[in-house]
């Protein structure tokens, strides 16, 4: 109940903090401050600023918190990865194709965003799931 809440009051996370969310979903325990900004700095070239600030945001919209150690700060998400996906990927379906799944899959296609295959796949994958 409480998760579902969150992810109500969670709007869409901005593409630089999304980049920053990735490196902590990414990690199996919490991540120092030391290790967000090294990634950064080799994925993005980033300033140590820069992430700095990018953590600082997360942790005051709640997604992330913050312990800190004696010299370093260590981050722990708050939201999962796969909770902001259904919330993201949902609300793109409803706003972008109105819940059409014909208009997602025809745009797709239309684009070479999806094969011939892929097709495929998705079928046999809807014949097997009943």
């Amino acid at each position: 109940m409480l998760k579902e809440v969150i992810i109500k009051m969670i709007k869409k996370i901005p593409e630089a903090e999304l980049e920053v969310m990735k490196v902590i979903w990414n990690s199996a325990e919490s991540v120092s401050s030391k290790e967000v900004i090294q990634i950064m700095e080799d994925r993005r070239q980033w300033k140590k600023t820069t992430t700095l600030t990018l953590l600082k945001r997360l942790t005051d919209k709640k997604i992330i918190s913050a312990e800190k150690g004696k010299m370093i700060t260590y981050y722990t998400a708050l939201l999962d990865e796969k909770s902001y996906l259904e919330m993201e990927t949902s609300s793109f379906f409803k706003k972008i194709h109105g819940n059409s799944l014909k208009s997602f899959i025809t745009t797709l296609h239309d684009n070479n965003d999806i094969t011939d295959d892929d097709l495929d796949e998705l079928e046999k994958w809807i014949r097997d799931s009943r």
